[in-house]
């Protein structure tokens, strides 16, 4: 029987250890951690999966047939370089899956606007009658469904950086890279190095696809030379290049030279003119699979915010509260704070650093928002950025939940209180998702409503 070992009990460890012990595999799953939560996973695998928790040596994959480590494992970890040094084979639970899949896959990643991409993308291809599957970073993990899918199905897939970089062949038939911002420097060392793991769908793709590029992002429009497939652009201003656009407020699909309307940008139901860009993304590789136009816009018109992303919490006594908990690095916080030009804004920020300073978050803080509300283990030095900017409408908190109940002393009737706070999560709370969660709990607490999201 083949042994495998896969690192990390988490969600995506977890799908590994019962596909491959489905497969016949005996499998050992690690994880340095050694909780309640984890012991609850833990009983429930199959019985050809082991479990060790707590410490483990470099040397775990010894003897080993494959390792499998989980996204949030450095892919030049000590134990997995130890295991390709002893020649054991490295595989993720994304490598998996496009080793596996049998449908053609979407492939699509970009510092910010993922998920909603990906979502509206599943959505746009589903209105032209395919069968669609979403995953990836995004909902359960897509390893768990492959048996549901058929050749004739697509798979939409969001991918971050991580995951892109342990598959060793990211061959989409499709493939899009939103944007290239500083982002996880604390992993990937340098900005080059972050947005070459990007490029690698770009590189990778099946030339008889599409790659779709943001337009109106320097990085992502380099990445054209790369290509093997058709280049398509999704942006603002694509010159004459074929792909999606606007003009004179119409969204528009080109090609060869020639447009076709699919819908006014004001239909569009979301906030910001970064959503513009998703959904233009996202129609780019629609009008890709073939979907007609009209189809297009009716999946648009049709689409609500993904949770935590830019999503109205509640509209009380004048004041709108959103939740853009999913905003944890620099540009998306930033993003966030464009989206409300003719509001004030009193912004609630911090969390955990992923190795970027704070000065340009500030600075746009200092511009946009009426008062900021500075909170997690970054609030500090958001808050001494801020002064330095000479910016003195600003309180320092301890947790999430005094921000809350400062705003709502702090907000006059027309503003936002926006939760965009351009760090990770991990110094209080397990994800982004638990932050948004407990943050629209603790508005309508404030606000003395027990109703749910606008």
């Amino acid at each position: 029987m083949p042994r495998a070992v896969v690192i990390g009990l988490a969600r995506s460890g977890m799908a590994c250890a019962r596909a491959l012990a489905s497969d016949g595999w005996e499998v050992l799953v690690v994880d340095r951690k050694d909780d309640d939560e984890l012991r609850r996973r833990a009983a429930t695998l199959p019985g050809n999966v082991h479990v060790q928790l707590g410490p483990y040596g470099d040397d775990v994959a010894a003897g080993a047939d494959m390792v499998c480590p989980s996204p949030a494992v450095p892919w030049d970890a000590p134990e997995l370089a130890r295991a390709r040094e002893a020649g054991v084979p490295v595989r993720s639970e994304m490598d998996l899956v496009f080793r596996q899949c049998p449908a053609p896959i979407v492939g699509i990643t970009g510092t910010n606007g993922k998920t909603t991409t990906t979502a509206l993308t599943g959505a746009v291809i589903a209105a032209g009658g395919a069968r669609v599957h979403v995953g990836g970073n995004i909902g359960e993990p897509m390893l768990d469904r492959l048996a549901e899918v058929r050749a004739d199905d697509w798979v939409v897939l969001e991918l971050s950086s991580f995951q892109i970089e342990s598959v060793e062949a990211p061959r989409c038939r499709l493939a899009a890279v939103l944007n290239v911002t500083p982002d996880h420097l604390d992993r990937h060392g340098t900005f080059e190095a972050y947005a070459a793991a990007k490029r690698r769908i770009v590189e990778h793709c099946d030339p008889r696809g599409a790659v779709v590029l943001g337009a109106d992002d320097a990085v992502t429009r380099g990445m054209a030379a790369a290509a093997s497939a058709r280049v398509l652009m999704a942006g603002l201003d694509i010159d004459v290049a074929d792909g999606t656009t606007v003009r004179d407020g119409v969204v528009v699909v080109v090609e060869r030279g020639q447009t076709r309307s699919v819908m006014p940008v004001s239909d569009i139901p979301l906030f910001g003119e970064h959503n513009v860009l998703n959904v233009l993304a996202a129609l780019a590789l629609g009008h890709a699979t073939g979907v007609q136009p009209q189809n297009m816009a009716g999946a648009v018109r049709e689409f609500h915010a993904v949770h935590h992303r830019l999503e109205p919490v509640l509209d009380a006594d004048g004041v709108l509260w959103v939740n853009d908990s999913k905003a944890t690095n620099v540009d998306a916080a930033v993003k966030a704070l464009r989206a409300f030009p003719e509001r004030e804004i009193v912004w609630i920020g911090g969390g955990q650093t992923k190795g970027v300073g704070p000065e340009d978050l500030a600075r746009e803080v200092s511009q946009r928002a009426r008062h900021a509300i500075l909170n997690g283990s970054t609030g500090a030095e958001v808050d001494a950025a801020l002064e330095r900017l000479g910016y003195t409408s600003r309180t320092m908190v301890d947790t999430l939940e005094q921000a809350v109940r400062v705003a709502h002393d702090v907000a006059r009737p027309g503003d936002v209180v926006l939760l965009a706070p351009g760090y990770t999560s991990f110094d209080q709370f397990t994800g982004y998702e638990q932050r948004g969660e407990v943050f629209a709990d603790l508005v309508r607490e404030v606000c003395g409503t027990t109703r749910g999201r606008v």
